[in-house]
């Protein structure tokens, strides 16, 4: 008993040691990075991980079969703790730390059991899911710890489950039962020193990436001029919580199977960018990432949809860290040309397009639009495509007729100005803050009860005002959407849209959820349009990708303002995807997706497909 105890005691203390080597390495690369972690509202972040971590909530959900399976063997892992104690414990203590009869022993032995049955056929699934079928997601090389972690999963279930049910040949004398136990202890300890040597360091890390990831989704703090803050530059410059989920990685490759720009044919490859992140962050946390272990063409082909963050489930954000180096390049010059137009417009007329400021307001006036004065509850937010596209005005007055119809006591501004999005996406966050600090104190002197605006970016962009210091910011004003806006009034009864409006509504109609509003804000917002549509009397039909997990239409993150120069076209892409449900009307609720998708839709020779906005939809309902 005493040589066995000393053996285990120095194989467990070689074991320990070179896990705590290596995890103080990359402990201490993420200590390299800046800031500090977030500590606001930690009970929705324990909550957080609880769901997340604990019930695999992500890990399921985006991933149902395969989730599942990991599901399997973290839970396995988790009834496993008090067991792998006890087992420990024997080579010290001839009858462990647990009672080795009774009913808790019979009840716990069972329940592990369960747990360990359910691992090992998780673990086969998952071992031919990466060494037979070999998705393109979790790369095309074959990994060697991966294939050690598999058999050392799967050596645990058997060795434990051959005790349990106490097996002839173990039985039949103790050498066998020894055997047994060593072999599990063995695999164990090599576990042990395996984990942050690879990408199953996530099992340490993950619980605290959830945990500090931000509360919203690519939430870029403004950076203070006086303090010559000028963007992100150095790999440190990310921040703890980013660098915390970078090594968190868990490389299922669900970002790069989400991504626009990857599934088009872009060099963006959002799972490689994580891993890049990573080694040189080990290499040399203080180096430049772009130009280095971050290609530059990469920064200008996300389009901030968010999709890859949606589906992490370890915490990454990927177009929060390529705003925060896109900042860093444009303070220093470097940018696309084309973008050169956009900063130009943006700083001389405030839009995007330098139109007079007086063009929108020759045509508010033509259409007796109310102006706000300080006395009305709801401020309708129009956005620039409202405002100037000659397009999309056709939505803003028809979303005109639905507020005057159901009686809203409203008004737009007269010196309304560009939210900055463009600019911030871009990288340009001296023009973003130039205007945002225009448009919070114009806002502020109106002082409306309410903002209500058709443009998800608007939204997105004026909720990113409150970051601003505290005598610059807007006050806390609620921003809707106009989609959640129309649900209220028709479920007030305020609005009664006819159904079926005759031409306009004939034959089938694709939703496209806009990436702004169903990730970045989600739940109702992903509802509500349905919900409208279908009291319209609508015929609905769903893309297979949609709601939370909808296809980007290309405009986002100031793409719309770029030149798409490599692979397949965003927009075609999912103008391909709506085509094939058969509609003949694509829904939308966001004037980007609109304008791509109907350019998709010509660019394809499909010239007959009507693009609508929801508000144009329920407004061919309206009497008169």
């Amino acid at each position: 008993m005493l040589i066995k105890a000393l053996v285990f005691l120095v194989l467990l203390l070689v074991s320990v040691l070179l896990f705590v080597q290596v995890l103080r390495q990359r402990l201490g690369a993420i200590g390299s990075a800046s800031g500090g972690f977030p500590t606001d509202g930690t009970g929705r972040r324990l909550l957080r991980v609880l769901r997340e971590v604990v019930f695999q909530s992500k890990v399921i959900g985006n991933r149902p079969l395969a989730g599942l399976a990991h599901a399997l063997v973290f839970w396995a892992f988790l009834a496993f703790v008090l067991e792998t104690l006890n087992h420990f414990s024997l080579a010290f203590l001839p009858g462990g730390i647990l009672p080795r009869s009774g009913r808790f022993h019979e009840a716990f032995q069972s329940l592990v059991a369960l747990f360990a049955y359910a691992a090992g056929l998780g673990i086969l699934y998952l071992a031919f899911r990466r060494f037979v079928l070999r998705p393109r997601p979790l790369g095309t090389e074959l990994s060697l710890t991966s294939g050690l972690v598999a058999l050392f999963i799967f050596l645990l279930m058997v060795t434990f489950l051959a005790k349990y049910h106490e097996c002839p040949v173990m039985s039949s004398g103790g050498k066998w039962a020894e055997a047994n136990w060593w072999l599990h202890s063995v695999v164990l300890l090599a576990f042990l020193v395996l984990i942050p040597r690879s990408k199953h360091l996530h099992l340490v890390l993950s619980p605290f990436a959830v945990f500090f990831r931000n509360e919203v989704m690519g939430r870029l703090l403004p950076l203070d001029f006086e303090k010559e803050e000028m963007g992100a530059g150095s790999l440190a410059d990310l921040g703890k919580a980013n660098a915390l989920a970078i090594f968190s990685c868990v490389e299922c490759g669900r970002c790069w199977e989400h991504c626009p720009a990857a599934q088009t044919g872009k060099a963006l490859d959002p799972k490689q960018l994580v891993l890049n992140l990573r080694a040189g962050f080990l290499e040399d946390p203080e180096q430049q990432a772009v130009g280095g272990c971050l290609p530059e063409e990469w920064l200008w082909q996300c389009t901030t949809c968010g999709a890859c963050a949606e589906q992490c489930p370890t915490g990454n954000d990927q177009p929060l860290s390529l705003l925060e180096y896109r900042r860093g390049l444009v303070s220093e010059g470097r940018f696309p040309a084309t973008f050169r137009t956009l900063f130009d417009n943006l700083e001389r007329s405030g839009n995007p397009w330098r139109y007079a400021a007086q063009d929108a307001t020759a045509f508010l006036e033509e259409h007796d639009v109310p102006f706000h004065d300080g006395s009305q509850k709801v401020l309708y937010w129009m956005g620039c495509m409202a405002r100037f596209d000659e397009a999309y005005r056709a939505v803003a007055l028809d979303f005109l007729r639905i507020l005057k119809a159901a009686e809203v006591d409203f008004g737009v501004l007269r010196k309304e100005k560009c939210t900055g999005d463009a600019a911030r996406r871009a990288g340009n966050e001296f023009a973003f803050q130039e205007l945002a600090m225009e448009n919070a104190e114009t806002i502020n002197e109106a002082d409306p009860e309410l903002i209500v605006s058709t443009c998800p970016h608007c939204i997105k962009t004026l909720s990113e005002y409150q970051d601003l210091p505290e005598e610059l910011r807007l006050k806390q004003i609620p921003l809707v959407h106009h989609s959640v806006f129309i649900q209220d009034l028709i479920r007030d009864g305020r609005l009664r849209p006819e159904t079926g409006a005759p031409g306009q509504l004939e034959g089938r109609l694709a939703y496209h959820d806009a990436c702004y509003l169903s990730r970045y804000i989600g739940g109702e917002v992903i509802r509500a349009p349905r919900e409208v549509l279908g009291a319209c009397g609508t015929s609905l039909v769903e893309a297979p990708r949609t709601g939370r997990r909808s296809f980007c239409c290309g405009a986002g993150g100031a793409m719309l303002f770029a030149e798409e120069t490599e692979g397949t076209r965003v927009n075609h892409e999912r103008t391909d995807e709506l085509l094939a449900t058969g509609a003949r009307i694509f829904g939308t609720s966001c004037p980007f997706c609109q304008t791509m998708l109907r350019d998709g839709a010509v660019d394809k020779g499909r010239e007959e497909i009507k693009v609508l906005d929801i508000a144009q939809i329920v407004a061919a309902g309206l009497p008169g």
